[in-house]
C-alpha cells in the first residue's frame, strides 16, 4: 500500500495540479459558411461562394500531385482535405489546430487527419508555392505514417523526420531553387563555421533553406533518382542515418562534409566577385550589436532628418525613429504586438510612409477583426485607426506627396490583390487597378498624379514552368484615368520602385544576375545596376531631394538599413551571374525525372493482378482503389501494426463525378461529419483486479469546430473504473465545453480507532469516488484578453469496502456546486523554455455555496501575475506574484512547497491532506479533493506549509548554458541547454500572518509561516518533454539547508 501511495502522490502532482491557465486567444470573429469541391484526389473546402481560389487550388494540387508522386514513387492511399481560407486573418481563426497562426506561417499540414490548411494572401505565386509545399508534407505523412498520428501512437512507425528533412524536402519539391534560397545559402557560406553545423543543427529558417540546399545537392551530385531512393530507404529502415548510409554509402557525418564542400564550391566564387554594402553606403543599424534579426521597411521623412523603420529589437514588431545621417538617437515610436489594435505590423509586406509635413507616419496593421491603416502623430505618439472591413488584407501604405488625407496601399478582397487609395477625411476607398494580377508596394510619383507599383505577371512561355510561372514587373497607374502602363517587362523580379523627385527616372531592385541589386532606370536609355552585393537589397526609399537612398540589405543572418548618397550619380556596375543562374535551369524535370514519370504512368495503366499488388488495385486512369487503414475506424489489433485488409474506397474520382457540363468543379455544401482522430488502448487481466484496460478516443469534424474526447480506465467493474467524456464546440466567438468525469481510486486508509485483533494495523481498503459535470465558457475579448466562466457539479464519496460492520461510521459523501469567474491576460512572447517578455495574469473568483448540509462553503479570490523582461534574445528575467485567500465556513486549504511534476519528490507527512498519520489520508474529503497546491518553492518539500491564505514570490534569471555539445561516449548531442538562477519565497497562513517566530527580525531568526529557497538549474529537451534539473537550498531565516536535487518535467513559469 505504501507503493500505491507514492504512485498516487506522483500521479496527483502530474495530472491534478490546479495552476493558473494562460495562453493567447484564437478569436472567432467570423462564422464561416463552408462548401467544397472535389478534384481527382482531394476535397477542397472554401468559404462562401469564393470558388476562384478553390478552383485555382484544385488545379494546382493536381499538378503538384503528379510531381510529388513521381518523386516519392507513391500514390496517396486516402482522399485528403485541403482547407482554403480567403485571407491570413481568416486563417488565424481555424479550428483545425489549437495553435495560433502568426504572420509568416503560410500554411500547415496536421497529422490527425492529414489536412492541408492554407490561406490566400493576395499572391497567386505564393499561393501556388504553399499548396505544393504542404502537399509534400501530406504525401510524406501518407507514405511514412499512413496519413494519421495513430501509427506513431501505436508504435507501428518509429521514424522521426527532422525539420531539415521535412521542410527542406517541401521547399525543394515546391520551388526547386530561387533567388531567395540562393541568398540565404550564400550568406550561410560566407558567415558560417561549418563544423558547427551538422544536419541536426539546422534550425529555424535554415532548416527550410539549408534543407532545401541539401536536396539540391543530392540531385545535382547524384541525380534525381537518388532522391526517390532516399525516400524509399527512409520507409524501409525508419531511420534517417540508415537512410543516408544505405542510399549514399556513407555515414551522416561524411554526407554532411560532402554537402558543406558543395556549398563552398558553389558560393565562394560568387562572394569573391561581389562588394560589401559598406563600400557603397553607410550602415545605420547593426543587428548583431542590437542583438536582433530584422531592421526593415525604412522610410525617410520629407524633412530629410529622420528615418522610421520596423524592428524586432525587443522581440516584438516595433517601429523606431533614428537619425538619417548616422542611425543614432534611436527611439521607439510604436509598440506592436502587445494590444489588440496592433496585433501584427505586417512583417511580410511592410510599408511605412511619412505625411508631407513630416508630422505623421502611416502603416498597415492587423487591428482586431480587420486590417487597418494606422496614422501616428510622431510628436505625441497618438494613434488613429482606419479599419478596412471591406478588404481581407491591407499592406504597404504610402502617403500622397502633398495631400495628408490621401493614402495609397495594397489590399486584397479574398481572390485578388489591387492598389487602392483611401481618403482619411471622407473615408472613401477607391480601387485603382482592379485586375487579377497580384499588385503590391505602391509609391506615388512626385506630382501625385500616378502611382508606381509591382505587379505579378506570367513569365514568357520560353522560361515559364510549373514551379516558377510568375515574375514581378513594375507598372504605373494614373489616379484619374486608372490607365496602367508597364515600366519594366522582363522574366526576372523587379521590386520596390521609387520615383526620383528630380525627375531623372526611378530606382528599383532586380535579380537579373541572381541577386537583388539596385538598378537605375533613367528617363532615356537602358536600366543599369549601381550595386553588386553579396546578399540582397530590399525596401528602397528616396528623400525629397533624391540625394539619399535608404535601403535594407540582408547579411550575416539578418537585415540592416543603409544609406547611399547620390544614387543617380553612381556608376554602372559590372555584374557577374551567380553559379545558380549559370549552372541551374528553371526546367521542372531533367531527363531522369521525365523518364520516371512516364514509367509511373505506364505502371499505373497496366493490368495488374490483385494478388501481385498489395498497395493498390488499379482499374484505369480515373479509379485507384486503396486499402483502408482500419485503425481509424475499428479496434482490431492487427490494424494497429499496419497489416492490410481489402477495402474498395475510391481515392481518385472520375471527372464526370466532379466536373459539370460547363467544365466547372461541382460545389457541394459542407456537412458536419465526425471521424476518429486518435485511439489508444491497452487491455490486461490481473488475478487480483480482474479485467483491466485503458482506452482513449478523440473525434472531430473536418473543420475542428466539434471535438469529442473519451477516456476510460477499466478496473473490475464500472463502479471502480475511471471514465471521462468531453465535448467542445468552437464555431462561434464564445467557446463552449462540457466535461463529464467519473474517477474512482482505492487506497489503504489508516483508522486508529478501529485497530483490533482481526486488523492489528488499522488499515482498511477505501474507495474514493469523484463524479463531476463541468460546463465551461470562455469569451475571447481579443487576442490577449478573455473571460472564463466555469460551472461544476461534484459528487464526492468515500466507501469503506472490507468491513461492512463499521462502514456506516466512516462512509461519507459531498455534493458541491462550484462557480469560477476569471479574467485572463497574456501578451507574452516565448523563448525555448518559457515566456521571455511581456506579462500575463489571471484574476479569479471561486464560489461554493451550500446545497446540502455536508457541502463545504467558501469564497476564494486569487491573483497570479507574471512579468518578463528580455535583456537580449538569450538573457531574460522573470518575476511572479501569486496570492490568494479563501473565506467562509469551510475555506480552501493552500498547500505550499515543492515543484510541479517532481520526479524524485519529497513530501511533508504531517500535511493535513494526510490526516492524523503520515500513513493515512485525510478524514475530510474536502481537504483531499478541494485543496490547491501552490508551487514552486524548490528547496522545500511538497506541502511544507499550509493555510487558507497564501503569497508566493518567484524570481528567475535565464541564460544560455550550452548552445551545442556532442559527446563521444555516450554518443549524445545537446542543443540549447538553458540555465537558470532562481529565488522563491512564500507564506501560507490561517488567521493572522506570522512570518517570523516571536515577530523577530526576518534575517537571523527562524521563519514561521514563511518558506524560501535559492538555487540554480538547467533545462534540457529530451525530445518528448523538457527536463528540469535544479539544485536548491532552503532558507529558513537563520541559515541554509543542505542542497537538494530536483528532477522534474515541464516548462519554466
Amino acid at each position: 500500500m505504501r507503493i500505491l501511495r507514492h504512485i498516487f502522490i506522483f500521479m496527483l502532482l502530474v495530472f491534478n495540479l490546479s495552476f493558473a491557465q494562460f495562453g493567447q486567444n484564437k478569436v472567432q470573429y467570423d462564422v464561416f459558411d463552408w462548401n467544397f469541391i472535389q478534384s481527382k484526389h482531394f476535397n477542397i473546402y472554401f468559404n462562401g461562394e469564393n470558388k476562384v481560389i478553390s478552383d485555382f487550388c484544385a488545379k494546382t494540387a493536381e499538378s503538384a500531385y503528379e510531381s510529388i508522386s513521381t518523386l516519392l514513387d507513391w500514390d496517396l492511399k486516402k482522399r485528403y482535405a485541403i482547407i482554403v481560407y480567403d485571407s491570413h486573418n481568416d486563417f488565424q481563426q481555424t479550428n483545425t489546430t489549437n495553435s495560433y497562426m502568426p504572420e509568416g506561417v503560410g500554411g500547415f499540414t496536421e497529422l490527425f487527419k492529414n489536412r492541408v490548411v492554407v490561406p490566400f494572401e493576395g499572391s497567386y505565386r505564393d499561393f501556388r508555392h504553399v499548396i505544393h509545399h504542404e502537399l509534400l508534407h501530406a504525401f510524406m505523412n501518407d507514405l511514412y505514417y499512413s496519413g494519421s498520428i495513430q501509427s506513431i501512437i501505436s508504435g507501428a512507425v518509429r521514424l522521426n523526420i527532422p525539420l531539415w528533412l521535412a521542410e527542406g524536402s517541401a521547399e525543394y519539391e515546391s520551388s526547386r531553387w530561387d533567388t531567395e534560397a540562393d541568398m540565404f545559402m550564400r550568406d550561410f557560406a560566407y558567415n558560417t563555421q561549418f563544423e558547427a553545423y551538422p544536419l541536426e543543427a539546422l534550425t529555424g529558417y535554415y532548416a527550410y533553406k539549408g534543407g532545401q540546399s541539401i536536396f539540391k545537392f543530392i540531385r545535382e551530385t547524384y541525380g534525381y533518382q537518388k532522391l526517390t531512393e532516399f525516400y524509399t530507404k527512409l520507409k524501409i529502415y525508419h531511420d534517417v542515418e540508415k537512410g543516408i548510409q544505405y542510399t549514399f554509402n556513407m555515414s551522416k557525418e561524411e554526407f554532411t562534409e560532402e554537402w558543406h564542400y558543395y556549398i563552398k564550391k558553389m558560393y565562394w566564387p560568387d562572394i569573391s566577385m561581389s562588394e560589401d554594402n559598406r563600400e557603397i553606403s553607410v550602415r545605420l543599424t547593426d543587428h548583431k550589436k542590437m542583438r536582433n534579426v530584422q531592421n526593415i521597411a525604412p522610410a525617410i521623412s520629407p524633412s530629410g532628418n529622420q528615418i522610421a523603420f520596423l524592428s524586432d529589437r525587443k522581440g516584438y514588431a516595433d517601429i523606431y525613429l533614428m537619425d538619417v545621417q548616422d542611425g543614432k538617437q534611436m527611439k521607439r515610436l510604436v509598440r506592436g504586438q502587445r494590444k489588440a489594435s496592433l496585433e501584427e505590423l505586417k512583417w511580410m509586406s511592410p510599408g511605412i510612409s511619412w505625411s508631407a509635413d513630416s508630422k505623421n507616419i502611416v502603416f498597415a496593421a492587423k487591428s482586431g477583426q480587420h486590417d487597418a491603416l494606422v496614422v501616428v502623430d510622431v510628436a505625441s505618439g497618438k494613434q488613429t485607426f482606419y479599419p478596412m472591413p471591406e478588404l481581407k488584407g491591407v499592406f504597404s501604405a504610402a502617403y500622397h506627396p502633398t495631400d495628408n488625407n490621401i493614402i495609397a496601399f495594397s489590399g486584397h478582397n479574398g481572390s485578388q490583390s489591387d492598389i487602392f487609395i483611401y481618403n482619411l477625411q471622407d473615408r472613401i476607398l477607391v480601387n485603382l487597378t482592379q485586375d487579377t494580377f497580384g499588385d503590391e508596394n505602391p509609391q506615388w510619383t512626385p506630382d501625385g498624379q500616378n502611382i508606381v507599383y509591382v505587379s505579378e505577371r506570367l513569365k514568357s512561355k520560353e522560361v515559364r514552368d510549373m514551379r516558377h510561372p510568375y515574375q514581378r514587373d513594375i507598372y504605373m497607374v494614373n489616379v484619374g484615368s486608372k490607365m496602367k502602363t508597364a515600366k519594366t517587362q522582363t522574366d526576372h523580379d523587379e521590386n520596390y520602385p521609387f520615383m526620383d523627385p528630380q525627375g531623372r527616372g526611378f530606382v528599383y531592385t532586380l535579380d537579373a544576375n541572381g541577386i537583388n541589386n539596385i538598378y537605375i532606370q533613367p528617363n532615356k536609355g537602358d536600366a543599369y545596376p549601381i550595386t553588386n552585393v553579396v546578399g540582397g537589397i530590399f525596401h528602397l526609399n528616396l528623400d525629397r531631394k533624391g540625394e539619399n537612398l535608404i535601403f535594407c540589405a540582408f547579411k550575416n543572418y539578418g537585415w540592416d538599413i543603409f544609406r547611399m548618397n547620390y544614387p543617380f550619380e553612381m556608376e554602372k556596375k559590372e555584374l557577374h551571374p551567380t553559379h545558380y543562374l549559370t549552372e541551374s535551369t528553371y526546367a521542372p524535370f531533367d531527363t531522369t525525372e521525365n523518364m520516371m514519370k512516364k514509367e509511373r504512368i505506364r505502371r499505373l495503366t497496366e493490368n495488374i493482378e490483385p494478388e501481385n499488388e498489395k498497395v493498390r488495385i488499379v482499374k484505369g486512369d480515373d479509379e485507384i482503389q486503396r486499402l483502408t487503414d482500419y485503425v481509424d475506424y475499428v479496434f482490431v489489433p492487427e490494424y494497429a501494426y499496419g497489416i492490410e485488409s481489402p477495402d474498395s474506397q475510391i481515392v481518385a474520382m472520375d471527372s464526370t463525378e466532379i466536373i459539370d457540363t460547363k467544365g466547372d468543379y461541382i460545389d457541394k455544401p459542407y456537412k458536419t461529419k465526425f471521424s476518429l482522430d486518435l485511439v489508444d488502448s491497452q487491455f490486461g487481466f490481473s488475478t487480483f483486479y480482474g479485467v483491466q484496460g485503458q482506452a482513449a478516443f478523440m473525434f472531430s469534424d473536418v473543420m475542428g469546430d466539434h471535438q469529442v474526447y473519451i477516456s476510460t480506465d477499466l478496473y473490475i467493474d464500472l463502479q471502480n473504473s475511471d471514465y471521462a467524456l468531453a465535448y467542445y464546440y468552437r464555431r462561434y466567438r464564445p467557446n463552449f465545453g462540457l466535461v463529464v468525469v467519473n474517477q474512482s481510486d482505492n487506497y489503504a486508509t489508516y483508522i486508529p480507532g478501529e485497530i483490533s485483533e482481526t486488523n492489528p494495523f488499522g488499515y482498511f481498503v477505501t474507495r474514493y469516488t469523484n463524479r463531476s459535470v463541468n460546463f465551461m465558457v470562455d469569451y475571447p475579448i481579443n487576442k490577449y484578453h478573455r473571460i472564463e466562466l466555469n460551472n461544476s457539479y461534484y459528487y464526492i464519496k468515500r466507501d469503506l469496502l472490507d468491513d461492512p460492520a463499521i462502514a456506516a461510521l466512516y462512509d461519507e459523501d459531498i455534493h458541491e456546486f462550484r462557480t469560477e469567474l476569471a479574467l485572463v491576460k497574456d501578451n507574452t512572447i516565448f523563448s525555448y523554455t518559457g515566456p521571455m517578455d511581456g506579462n500575463r495574469y489571471r484574476l479569479s473568483l471561486d464560489m461554493s455555496p451550500k446545497i446540502t448540509a455536508e457541502t463545504p462553503v467558501f469564497y476564494t479570490a486569487k491573483l497570479d501575475f507574471r512579468q518578463y523582461f528580455k535583456i537580449t534574445n538569450n538573457y531574460h528575467l522573470a518575476f511572479r506574484f501569486n496570492g490568494g485567500a479563501s473565506f467562509g465556513p469551510d475555506p480552501q486549504t493552500f498547500l505550499l512547497g515543492g515543484i510541479d511534476n517532481w520526479i524524485n519528490y519529497v513530501y511533508n507527512p504531517n500535511a493535513p491532506i494526510f490526516g492524523n498519520s503520515g500513513d493515512s489520508f485525510s478524514d475530510q474529503l474536502s481537504m483531499y479533493y478541494l485543496s490547491e497546491y501552490i508551487m514552486p518553492v524548490r528547496g522545500a518539500t511538497l506541502f511544507q506549509t499550509w493555510g487558507d491564505k497564501f503569497m508566493l514570490f518567484n524570481a528567475e534569471f535565464r541564460f544560455p548554458f550550452i548552445e551545442y555539445a556532442k559527446l563521444g561516449l555516450p554518443p549524445i548531442s545537446f542543443f540549447q541547454v538553458r540555465g537558470v538562477l532562481f529565488a522563491d519565497v512564500g507564506a501560507a497562513w490561517t488567521d493572522s500572518l506570522q512570518l517570523v517566530e516571536n515577530d523577530a527580525w526576518m534575517i537571523g531568526n527562524t521563519w514561521q509561516d514563511m518558506i524560501g529557497s535559492v538555487g540554480m538549474g538547467i533545462r534540457v529537451y529530451l525530445g518528448f518533454a523538457l527536463l528540469r534539473i535544479d539544485l536548491a537550498w532552503e532558507y529558513n531565516g537563520d541559515g541554509f539547508s543542505t542542497p537538494r536535487w530536483l528532477f522534474s518535467l515541464g516548462g519554466d513559469l
